[in-house]
């Protein structure tokens, strides 16, 4: 079956080009604008463009998702939610707000048999240097190659993964844990 990739950039390419699923599926690739700004230095202008424009994107396609008969829905955020970041916070809260309305929307939509999971990426994936919340783990990296988030997100739209909702799959090779 099909899966619907909603984003741009190199992560939505890389999942539209390989993420298979047996379900109808979306996958939504969180639309974040990385601009290292202080927080105390964070405008109103900036606060519509880095944080509410992607939430309302998300929120959108979420909807769409629904509408369209998706049963598996998958958002792709980076890990810098979970972290933080030096100068990004806006990135980190927009990241963080996206995971917790995939838990709502899981909370919502499971009695329609909608599941809703988030994958988090390594923060480079993103255009985010990995610096700016770098591994906050003291264990070796897992892998010695490039993480490939595309297995975990074609389980995640599988049905397979019809017991799994409102869950967020870090796939970050150990970095972040």
């Amino acid at each position: 079956m099909s899966v619907r990739v909603a984003g741009v950039g190199p992560v939505a390419d890389l999942l539209r080009a390989r993420v298979v699923s047996d379900a109808t599926a979306c996958v939504v690739v969180a639309p974040l604008v990385v601009e290292p700004v202080a927080v105390a230095r964070i405008t109103d202008e900036q606060i519509d463009r880095l944080w509410e424009q992607p939430m309302r994107t998300v929120i959108s396609e979420l909807q769409r998702a629904k509408a369209d008969g998706c049963r598996r829905i998958v958002v792709v955020v980076p890990t810098t939610g979970m972290s933080g970041g030096a100068d990004h916070a806006a990135v980190a809260a927009a990241s963080e707000a996206m995971r917790v309305l995939v838990k709502s929307a899981a909370r919502q939509w499971g009695h329609d048999g909608i599941t809703v999971n988030a994958v988090a990426l390594e923060p480079e994936r993103f255009g985010i240097e990995v610096s700016v919340s770098g591994p906050v783990s003291i264990a070796p990296r897992a892998l010695d190659t490039e993480v490939d988030p595309v297995a975990t997100v074609s389980f995640l739209c599988s049905e397979g993964a019809a017991h799994v909702t409102g869950q967020t799959f870090v796939c970050d090779g150990g970095l972040w844990m």
